[in-house]
């Protein structure tokens, strides 16, 4: 079985961040891994899109989806590429401090999830850290990764020279997991 999830936002939100966090933490649940990442031309403020793909064994999809399971939506402007990849049964955890959750085309059947993740993380003292917190309440929602793996996972995507955020990042990843409990599980309960 594999799980595939689409990130997507502008430059400077941590998209990046929130995508490979999430790589991290699946390849130490010892889970097969492909991400892929596409920006704009602009480092801030262009579009910014992650494709992750998690799987129990062999990887069959490419790290750019046509469909997925799961998102994290930082922002509305690139957004509208997305929707027409989830499906009735997908789950997307929706940044609801910048991105209105009336305006997102949903189908019957889908889970969106509002997370007022700015908020939390700005709460929290760093705002840079929302994609984080939208990462840890969509784990909270799906169990994809442990969560021992993914705040485990908030110091080992940083380079050294950014070693200093790596207790923010894990204080947005524990705000996010605390948020909900599984609704839509990613895995069979008798695969791990």
């Amino acid at each position: 079985m594999q799980r595939e999830v689409v990130f997507t936002g502008i430059g400077g939100q941590g998209v990046q961040l929130a995508a490979r966090t999430l790589a991290e933490a699946a390849m130490a649940d010892r889970r097969r891994v492909q991400l892929f990442a596409s920006y704009g031309g602009m480092m801030r403020g262009g579009n910014s899109d992650s494709f992750l793909v998690i799987s129990d064994g062999p990887i069959t999809a490419p790290p750019v989806v046509g469909s997925a399971w799961a998102a994290a939506i930082l922002h509305h402007e690139h957004a509208g590429e997305l929707w027409p990849k989830l499906g009735a049964e997908s789950i997307a955890a929706v940044n609801s401090s910048v991105v209105d959750p009336a305006r997102c085309p949903v189908e019957p059947g889908f889970d969106l999830v509002e997370i007022p993740a700015l908020d939390i993380a700005t709460e929290l003292g760093s705002p840079v850290a929302a994609s984080l917190v939208l990462v840890g309440a969509l784990v909270a929602r799906t169990n994809l990764v442990s969560a021992d793996a993914l705040l485990d996972s908030a110091a080992s995507v940083l380079p050294s020279y950014r070693a200093s955020a790596a207790a923010a990042n894990r204080a947005a990843l524990q705000a996010g997991l605390d948020l909900g409990e599984v609704t839509h599980p990613a895995w069979d309960l008798v695969a791990t």
